[in-house]
């Protein structure tokens, strides 16, 4: 083999390993870049209830009934590590009134319970499984089927949680979450059966753990 025919197949050698080290570098940086992320979540609630002092009755205990939530989440990159996401969960439920340990809850009807958010999460880049935290404010919607609350109220609420998001491909991966959600139901007069009542109410209290596929591009 000649000088120059050796020459030219170490320049070929050379050539063709920072080629293949260049596409590795693009192929991570597109790993890498924020993406637009649609995630439908299936979960179950738990937790649900609050508590109103009433001056007829005295201080009253209502339990929402653990249930199935389906939500949307959409994910909009702000940075790297951090995206926009607005929310919707939807649940049908029930709700009681708590009258003891030994009597369980009195069953009181069907209640709707809608949050709609907008929020910040934050997720580490470590690979295909990626920690995240979240942050979210809006509002939650109580839609009550009762006699006993029968009006629907739209109510201040906040959400803090935090999970995993496990990536399949660069476009398909699994969101694990668990997040607790505090709606403030005000200090407002309740109106129940025939009567209203000047009332304080506690917060709404309730946790969701949901599983979602996350459709990322």
């Amino acid at each position: 083999m000649t000088r120059t025919r050796r020459h030219l197949h170490r320049t070929l050698a050379v050539t063709a390993a920072l080629a293949a080290l260049l596409a590795a570098a693009a192929s991570a940086a597109e790993a890498q870049k924020p993406r637009f992320e649609i995630t439908p979540t299936y979960g179950h609630s738990f937790l649900g209830g609050f508590e109103i002092d009433d001056v007829e009755f005295g201080r009253l205990d209502l339990e929402l009934d653990n249930t199935s939530v389906q939500g949307l989440i959409v994910g909009i990159p702000l940075r790297r590590n951090l995206h926009l996401e607005l929310l919707v969960n939807e649940q049908e439920t029930r709700f009681g009134l708590d009258e003891g340990p030994f009597l369980g809850a009195a069953d009181l009807g069907p209640m709707d319970v809608s949050y709609y958010h907008a929020g910040v999460t934050w997720t580490a880049h470590l690979g295909q499984v990626r920690p995240f935290a979240s942050f979210s404010a809006g509002v939650t919607r109580l839609a009550p089927d009762s006699d006993f609350l029968p009006e629907t109220e739209s109510r201040f609420s906040v959400g803090l949680g935090g999970g995993t998001k496990i990536f399949f491909t660069d476009h398909l991966g699994l969101r694990l979450e668990a997040k607790l959600l505090v709606t403030n139901t005000g200090d407002e007069d309740l109106c129940c059966y025939d009567c209203c009542y000047g009332a304080e109410r506690d917060d709404l209290v309730q946790g969701i753990v949901s599983a979602g596929l996350i459709f990322a591009f």
